[in-house]
């Protein structure tokens, strides 16, 4: 009887392994299942990293997503694949994770496909402790596109609204200016011809070029208006603080800045950085500089605009504008401030002059220099409030 009983135990207990090896397989097979759902997934990217942030996996959605096989990868960590101006956010989290200072994050950026295309993500990562990481992918370009898209309009609209004044000005200018180089044209050819009669006609000659001298006074009294016109003491003037107009112009062009690839460093000195002036001329002026960086970095590869305040001792306000261009040709330096001189194709010339003029207007100075490397830096200092 003991021995059946004991018989009967030990088949009981090998049945109850048997069931839970079977239980555990089931569950194990349908882990895996979700798992292999999971990496299949046709809308999100899967990425396996090691703890030295190298692809260990990626699912065949990210692989389609940046233009490199599983193989390729292997060999890459995301920085090799990240846009260098975008380098430095994800360097900064990697050191954490291998820190252990920070378990996930989440973060909106871009990637350089295989073929050099820029494309967005919304990435998702999650630390394994002492092993890596496992990073979520979802392609959102087209999204970004829209929004940039809706930026741009926001841009153009703004844009429109600090130039439009301008416009009308300029408009102005071309209409006052053509009269008297038209008649400066029109006597210089006269005086040629009275100095080609036989014999010269020079009390006609002496004329026509006394025209001319009358005609080019009165275009230099059509410039000198325009810049009077910013001298006038008579404009609202109000406290600016110069840190939150960094900040609003800023915004006016962060369309113009991601499509081109652009980063901006800014250094804003921690005091009230504030004066006493007009907001709207002293923006322009901000405005003007900063698109003027945003052109003089279009043919070099590394793009940064830095941009810093500083209050000294005296209260004065200092503003510096610095881009990684082409910088300035050292025969232009003492010409750029100059009414009508452009190096732009479709310039007018107006602009830093224009800029100068406001400056000045609020009893401050504005100046450019080359920068040590490469570039322009632009700087103009303001009184204090």
């Amino acid at each position: 009887m003991t021995k059946k009983f004991e018989q009967r135990k030990k088949e009981s207990a090998s049945r109850d392994r048997e069931e839970r090896l079977a239980k555990l397989e089931r569950e194990l097979r349908a882990s895996e299942e979700r798992w292999q759902a999971i990496v299949a997934n046709p809308f999100m990217g899967i990425t396996i990293l090691d703890r030295n942030q190298y692809f260990v996996a990626a699912n065949s959605t990210y692989q389609a997503m940046v233009g490199y096989t599983e193989a390729e990868l292997r060999k890459l960590t995301p920085l090799d694949i990240t846009p260098p101006v975008d380098r430095e956010v994800n360097r900064a989290l990697f050191k954490e994770f291998q820190q252990g200072a920070r378990q996930h994050y989440e973060l909106t950026k871009r990637l350089q496909r295989k073929d050099g295309e820029l494309i967005w993500i919304q990435l998702y990562v999650f630390g394994i402790p002492d092993r890596g990481s496992v990073g979520m992918t979802v392609d959102i370009t087209e999204k970004m596109d829209a929004q940039h898209a809706l930026q741009l309009a926001h841009e153009e609209l703004a844009r429109s609204a600090h130039v439009s004044r301008m416009g009308a000005m300029t408009a102005s200018i071309a209409h006052e200016i053509n009269q008297p180089l038209g008649a400066i044209v029109a006597n210089a050819g006269a005086g040629l011809r009275w100095l080609a009669r036989t014999p010269p006609d020079l009390a006609e000659t002496r004329e026509s070029i006394e025209q001319i001298v009358r005609e080019g006074q009165r275009a230099a009294d059509v410039v000198q208006s325009v810049r009077s016109m910013f001298k006038s003491r008579d404009l609202e003037r109000a406290p600016v603080n110069l840190n939150r107009l960094v900040d609003q112009v800023l915004a006016l062009v962060q369309g113009t800045l991601q499509r081109n690839g652009i980063a901006v460093r800014t250094d804003l000195d921690e005091r009230p950085a504030s004066v006493t002036g007009s907001p709207v001329q002293l923006q322009q002026v901000l405005f003007n500089l900063v698109s003027n960086a945003i052109e003089a970095m279009d043919s070099v590869a590394e793009r940064v605009i830095s941009i810093q305040t500083k209050v000294g001792k005296s209260g004065d306000v200092q503003v510096t504008v610095e881009d990684s261009g082409g910088g300035i040709d050292p025969k232009n330096m003492d010409r750029i401030f100059g009414s009508f001189f452009t190096t732009k194709p479709n310039g007018m010339g107006m602009g830093l002059s224009i800029c100068r003029s406001i400056i000045e207007s609020h009893g401050g100075r504005l100046w450019a220099t080359s920068s040590a490397s490469r570039g322009a830096i632009f700087r103009f200092t303001l009184p204090a409030e």
